[in-house]
């Protein structure tokens, strides 16, 4: 039992923080068109000219 215990606690040991780094990294701006699905990074250099 203590094993299974053990084994659990270094399993989310490693995938909660995981977890928490993926949603502070996420990112707001999307770089794809949620309608059509291309990308928009040739829009983005557009706009940046």
């Amino acid at each position: 039992m203590l094993v299974v215990l053990r084994i659990s606690m270094i399993a989310l040991g490693g995938l909660v923080p995981g977890f928490v780094l993926g949603l502070f990294a996420f990112k707001l701006k999307s770089r794809w068109c949620p309608r059509c699905g291309e990308s928009t990074e040739a829009i983005h250099r557009a706009e940046a000219r």
